[in-house]
């Protein structure tokens, strides 16, 4: 005799599918910044459009998602709170790795995440010597001109890049950017290399090389901060320790997800 599957095991099976729908929802807004339609959301995670109008509208009554008028639905306000919960836990964990990197160059070192249209600092490990740069917390700069700001527009689209910056720049220095193609043109050779520079773009007389980081954590950039001068003299050897940064901290948080797993 065949045994049914109970009611409850029905019901729970039923929910883990639920949770899982929502999850591939909140991926697909999460890759689209400037907002999907329904019909665009149900297309990307291949469900019935009214299947996934069932389960914005449950996201949507716990701001999970918010609807944005004419540009669709986006992760909503309750998203942002669970993400700074995790920045806290993020800074404990690279903390270390960002010493060291200081430690190896002696030189400033930061830690920062995409806010919008801006590069917002998470954490930084000031260099200890007479001349350096002294980064100031909570200091928005926008994501065109950083390199920290480029290193994570390479991990986008460039579809996505011109929703989330836009085509009209600020000219911070004469060294500033000025151009979405030019923008494009300077994302185009971070993909390829790794490595991302603004040379006096930001601040004149400031230098800085970044790498992005893609984690369990979320996206974070890590930039070396250098007065120009030195930054020229000792370049090649900012590269290699930056990378052996990253690929330390890359190590760390996969056993991180190993044993979580």
């Amino acid at each position: 005799m065949v045994e049914l599957p109970s009611c409850r095991e029905d019901e729970k099976a039923g929910g883990i599918q639920v949770i899982a729908r929502a999850a591939k929802i909140l991926n697909a807004l999460g890759e689209h910044p400037g907002g999907m339609s329904l019909g665009e959301i149900a297309q990307a995670v291949d469900l019935p459009r009214s299947t996934v109008q069932r389960i914005i509208a449950a996201l949507d009554n716990a701001q999970l998602v918010r609807s944005s008028g004419a540009g669709g639905l986006r992760l909503g306000p309750a998203l942002l709170k669970l993400i700074s919960s995790v920045h806290s836990d993020v800074v404990e964990v690279v903390r270390p790795f960002l010493e060291q990197l200081s430690a190896d160059t002696n030189e400033t070192v930061s830690l920062a995440r995409a806010s919008g249209t801006q590069l917002a600092i998470v954490h930084y490990v000031v260099a200890s010597r007479e001349l350096r740069v002294v980064p100031r917390m909570g200091l928005n700069l926008p994501l065109y001109s950083t390199s920290g700001g480029r290193a994570l527009l390479a991990l986008e689209s460039d579809d996505d890049v011109r929703v989330i910056v836009g085509e009209a720049y600020k000219e911070l220095t004469e060294m500033t950017i000025k151009t979405l193609p030019q923008l494009l043109e300077l994302i185009g050779e971070v993909r390829k290399t790794g490595f991302s520079y603004d040379r006096g773009e930001t601040l004149e007389g400031i230098s800085t090389m970044a790498v992005a980081i893609d984690t369990l954590f979320g996206r974070f950039s890590i930039s070396l901060l250098v007065p120009t001068a030195r930054f020229r003299k000792h370049e090649t050897r900012y590269c290699e320790e930056i990378l052996k940064c990253k690929e330390a901290l890359t190590r760390e948080i996969g056993k991180m997800t190993a044993v979580e797993g």
